[in-house]
């Protein structure tokens, strides 16, 4: 997502019930495509402030709804996690969230108190960790102090029992949200087999919880404390308030709070394959196979990104992708097709993702895919399949915009990630100078040969392997049930 955008892939999997997208929609008359609209998306009217301590702070003024939400994201997320110690920055978070110096308890619990709401209160990711609530517009103010005073004494509150809470909250959040879906642990297996061992982006956020146990209040402190200062931080605000006003009181609130040490982020070297790698996900609780096929792709502000957008778009759009065609329209061998670029801060992961219909086989389905793939040097993306994709891709960044926690979202996402607050509107401008060539020569530099293709299959269904007389490795959890030797 900006963290506000989802990519396609993994609205594809939400749509079947997956972590992770609806099937293709029913046929219907298609009319010719219109020409695509010139007019630029009109970027969010914000105001950017950086207080003397190295805060960012991004308001956005609307006044359409009495109702105002804060953001803070703090820059570090499971990225920045040191071996032997994964899934503590998302340890952190929740720590965080257990009350500050002024605050005796969750700050949650204080927010709910003054009418304020969230649809999940706090996040991480393997870039950032955020903060975030909508409080009415007369508690803006409140909300402030509150995030003023988390800020000024990062994991003040915890003890040991407090801690054996939190990693507790953990282990049930992946249990609820990864071990508990069919296949759901394919994404974390999947960033495993394309960054090695050493790389940031070999753990997911919210990892196997053992190292959390061996995680101690001295690590806390050493590990996530240097991220949470006020130069690491960005707070969006959006909504019904007024500028100067809220500048007076970011002033008050959070000017006092000491700048920290400047934070040295991790270093993201650049992945290519060697060779495909393929794999097997067996799970008991799932009824049908899927097939997986991802490569190394591109960061949310690399040059290639923007390409690679418009390439998931030829491929899978639905009834004029031309995977999308060739296997639910004109085959029928799919049900749902989708390929998109998951962009992170400093690296992406390009992926195709096929549901098969019940019988349809992935053997067969893998060498459409390798056809269609192959098609494009000789029959490089159109002048209307890139109209299609930019009509969508303006639509899609306008529409992602309606609610204030998504405004607010994007503000910062843009800053910490290129930058730009409004970096997505430049972007989608940016598109619309995409040419065929551009896109041909992105899909030829990263959809090599080098790869991952990972089989997902009922729990003892290896016949139901793409290619099953390739060496292929059993990556299936003790958990998920499957036959793995």
């Amino acid at each position: 997502m900006s963290h506000a955008r989802v990519s396609a892939v993994a609205a594809l999997l939400a749509g079947l019930g997956l972590p992770g997208r609806p099937a293709a929609a029913q046929k219907t008359a298609l009319a010719p495509p219109e020409p695509a609209s010139r007019a630029e998306v009109r970027p969010l009217a914000y105001t950017r402030i950086v207080l003397p301590n190295g805060l960012v702070a991004l308001l956005s003024e609307d006044h359409a709804a009495p109702l105002a939400v804060v953001d803070v994201w703090y820059h570090v997320g499971s990225k920045d996690d040191r071996a032997g110690r994964t899934g503590v920055a998302h340890l952190c978070e929740h720590l965080m969230a257990l009350g500050s110096p002024n605050v005796s308890g969750p700050q949650r619990t204080l927010y709910q108190s003054i009418g304020g709401s969230s649809p999940h209160w706090a996040n991480t990711t393997e870039d950032i960790t955020h903060f975030y609530a909508a409080v009415p517009a007369n508690q803006l103010r409140t909300a402030l102090w509150i995030e003023a005073d988390r800020m000024a004494a990062p994991i003040a509150q915890v003890d040991e029992q407090q801690l054996d809470g939190a990693r507790a909250v953990v282990e049930q959040e992946r249990r609820q949200n990864i071990e508990n879906f069919p296949f759901g642990v394919y994404r974390e297996l999947t960033v495993a087999a394309l960054f090695p061992p050493s790389h940031p982006y070999h753990v997911t956020a919210l990892p196997p919880v053992a190292d959390l146990f061996a995680a101690s209040i001295g690590d806390l402190e050493s590990t996530c404390r240097p991220y949470y200062v006020p130069n690491n931080a960005v707070i969006a605000v959006s909504g019904d308030f007024d500028t100067r006003t809220v500048r007076a009181w970011l002033d008050e609130y959070f000017a006092s709070i000491p700048r920290g040490a400047p934070v040295a982020h991790v270093g993201v070297p650049a992945v290519r394959l060697d060779a495909e790698k393929r794999l097997v996900l067996e799970d008991k609780r799932a009824a049908l196979p899927q097939l997986h096929i991802d490569w190394p792709g591109a960061g949310f502000a690399a040059p290639d990104r923007l390409a690679l957008n418009a390439l998931g778009s030829v491929l899978s759009l639905a009834h004029f992708g031309r995977l999308s065609h060739a296997l639910v329209d004109d085959r029928h061998l799919a049900v749902a097709v989708a390929a998109d670029n998951y962009d992170l801060e400093s690296a992406g992961v390009f992926e195709i993702v096929v549901v098969p219909r019940p019988g349809a086989s992935l053997t067969t389905i893998e060498a459409v895919v390798d056809s269609v793939l192959d098609a494009l040097p000789a029959s490089p993306p159109t002048a209307a399949e890139l109209a299609r994709f930019n009509a969508y891709n303006a639509v899609t960044a306008v529409a992602s915009l309606q609610t204030q926690f998504a405004r607010a979202d994007t503000l910062a996402h843009g800053e910490i990630f290129a930058g730009d607050p409004v970096a997505y509107a430049k972007q989608v401008a940016a598109a619309r100078s995409l040419t065929s060539t551009d896109v041909e020569q992105a899909a030829a530099r990263y959809l090599t040969k080098g790869r991952v293709v990972m089989s997902l299959v009922p729990a003892g269904k290896l016949d139901l392997v793409s290619r099953p007389e390739l060496p292929f490795t059993n990556v299936t959890p003790a958990a998920a049930g499957g036959t793995k030797p």
